[in-house]
């Protein structure tokens, strides 16, 4: 089903950022060249071997069918000097069994870009989404109803060549429902920084960062601290290198230890191969959002993924991740007996194409998450068939 990236487009890989789902990610959409407005009904049925996320050495998953009808709406316009991009999600994951779980999805994202004296570009951005919890942390039957919202703004004055300043500022904020308002938490990000193009060298941008992320209900604040250096560059007509680097300094209010070290987002990708396109990626982030760590965890991971076009109607992508947290908390907070954990997903993805305005998606997955205590291991596989219609 469609997916919308929240705030992606405002700052790229930053330090604080929510936590990854224990799920097997969705394909994202590809970029729509097209202006004016766009309307894509889809439906989409899961089968699930392990919907709660448990050990099944321990005891038996459950299986489930997930149906999910929604409808996504899109406007892009623009003029030159301004443009704007709004998108609008809405569906419902409805379980055939565990009827308890099925929930509403809501996904809301605006950005824009406005330029200033010639030169200088404004880029605000907005986004709000609510969707079912997914428990691979906790292991459990209980239910959350999460809302995430996102508020930004960056702005430089970028030119081919030569020096130009950078500045960015994004407020995020996550919701829960009863039950899990210790996990509430509102983030803010500052960066400042100095860019420098060159079109023999590509763009360039030291930068310092600074995040505060708040969890009223712990009374717990996480603060980060970071100087990095991002790097993007077309190595040839078939390659390009995306790279941010930087020393991190991240403390917090609860009696944990604080991280003083690298963090990292490089992403390489080529299509030396005709008709592929091979991406390798690692990142190490500070994850202030989540649902274990009372302080903050320190996330790893290791991505490839492969997008093959077996002809002008028929695409099939496959990606292997390994990722692993290392958990900062407070045990007299909130007890739980592993300190890290390791989380392995593989997949593939098929798409379809049967007209211009109809396609068809096929997704396989599967996730392999282990403990160092042992506890709350799982194993689950996800079986999606889609439909969708562009208007």
């Amino acid at each position: 089903m469609p997916l919308l990236a929240a705030g992606g487009a405002l700052l790229g890989a930053l330090s604080g950022v929510p936590a990854y789902a224990q799920d097997a990610p969705r394909p994202e959409p590809k970029p729509q060249a097209d202006q004016g407005l766009r309307i894509v009904p889809s439906l989409t049925a899961v089968y699930d071997d392990n919907v709660y996320r448990v050990d099944s050495r321990r005891e038996d998953p459950v299986a489930d069918v997930i149906i999910t009808p929604g409808v996504e709406i899109g406007y892009d316009r623009d003029i030159g000097i301004a443009a704007v991009n709004l998108r609008a999600y809405a569906g419902y994951d409805r379980f055939i069994s565990e009827s308890q779980r099925s929930k509403p999805l809501l996904e809301l994202e605006g950005s824009g870009k406005y330029v200033l004296a010639g030169q200088c570009w404004v880029r605000p951005s907005a986004s709000y989404r609510q969707q079912r919890a997914d428990y691979g942390d906790i292991n459990s039957a209980s239910e959350n109803l999460q809302k995430f919202s996102t508020l930004g703004v960056a702005a430089d004055c970028e030119r081919p060549a030569g020096l130009y300043p950078v500045v960015a500022w994004q407020r995020d904020t996550t919701r829960n429902g009863d039950g899990f308002k210790y996990a509430d938490q509102t983030s803010n990000l500052y960066r400042a920084g100095i860019g420098y193009a060159r079109p023999s060298l590509g763009k360039l941008t030291a930068y310092y960062e600074h995040v505060t992320s708040e969890r009223p209900q712990l009374a717990v604040e996480n603060r980060s601290d970071a100087y990095g250096l991002s790097f993007s560059r077309s190595v040839s007509p078939l390659t390009s290198i995306d790279a941010d680097v930087r020393w991190m300094h991240v403390t917090s209010t609860a009696a944990v230890s604080s991280y003083n070290g690298p963090g990292w987002d490089v992403r390489i990708s080529t299509m030396a191969i005709p008709r592929v396109k091979l991406t390798g990626a690692t990142e190490r982030t500070i994850v202030n959002d989540s649902l274990i760590a009372t302080g903050f965890a320190v996330r790893t991971a290791w991505r490839l993924s492969a997008d093959i076009a077996l002809s002008e109607l028929t695409t099939i992508g496959v990606y292997g991740e390994l990722a692993r947290r290392d958990f900062r908390q407070d045990a007299a907070i909130r007890p739980f007996s592993y300190t890290h954990d390791r989380t392995n997903q593989f997949g593939l993805i098929a798409r379809r194409k049967i007209t211009e305005a109809l396609a068809l998606d096929l997704t396989l997955s599967h996730l392999d998450r282990s403990t160092n205590s042992d506890v709350s291991n799982y194993r689950a596989n996800r079986v999606s068939l889609g439909a969708t219609m562009r208007f």
